[in-house]
């Protein structure tokens, strides 16, 4: 793969509103279907290996032009989808210890050559540091013409759109209280759910193109 001489392209978002599944700016970045959020701030798009700002809910990146000409892609977090609507509900970066909750990452790319294979993981990383979870996700040159691959994929969570060249990878890690009576069992400093600054980092074709925190809350 050739290397992107990305420099620092920036799209300045400033504070505005943001209808899902409509584009943000070129190079786009797309939220998500059926959802309008209010002041979401976003960064714009930065070189790889980029980290969210502490006030941003999202962050993008220029991706390079192997994978598009004006290919990007956008990452953020988000608590809960309405069953009725699809909406996307509590997007931020805090979030607190629930029964039956999950914190759900969603990455999104666009502007991506149809056909184009796609290696992606996404790797969750306690307050420690340590790594507790990955999804692994592997777009294939068939599946951007095959409806049975792009049923597949749905199946995992991820979004394939040829017709726009748009990929949506959902990740989700569950933080209901039952997850410290898993652990109970273990000696405290080798337990590792535990309330604090959760990572997230975006891989494509293992070269960390993204990353992001969220604050893992205690329960009221």
């Amino acid at each position: 793969m050739r290397a992107a001489n990305l420099g620092e392209r920036r799209v300045s978002f400033g504070e505005r509103r943001v209808s899902f599944g409509a584009r943000l700016a070129k190079p786009g970045a797309w939220i998500g279907a059926g959802l309008v959020v209010t002041s979401l701030l976003l960064g714009g798009c930065e070189p790889y290996g980029t980290y969210a700002a502490v006030d941003a809910d999202a962050v993008s990146v220029a991706l390079s032009p192997t994978f598009g000409e004006d290919a990007s892609a956008s990452f953020f977090f988000y608590r809960i989808k309405s069953r009725k609507t699809g909406e996307r509900r509590g997007i931020g970066r805090a979030f607190r210890i629930e029964e039956r909750r999950q914190v759900r990452a969603v990455l999104q790319l666009a502007e991506i050559d149809a056909g184009t294979p796609l290696l992606v993981h996404v790797m969750w990383l306690n307050p420690d540091g340590k790594k507790v979870y990955t999804k692994e996700v592997f777009i294939g040159t068939a599946d951007w013409a095959s409806q049975a691959g792009q049923d597949s994929l749905a199946n995992q969570r991820v979004t394939l759109d040829p017709d726009t060249g748009f990929v949506e990878i959902e990740s989700r890690y569950s933080v209901g209280p039952d997850r410290f009576d898993e652990e109970l069992h273990k000696p405290e400093d080798r337990r590792t759910f535990k309330t604090g600054t959760w990572s997230v980092r975006v891989y494509l074709y293992r070269k960390r193109i993204l990353e992001s925190s969220f604050e893992l809350l205690p329960p009221e």
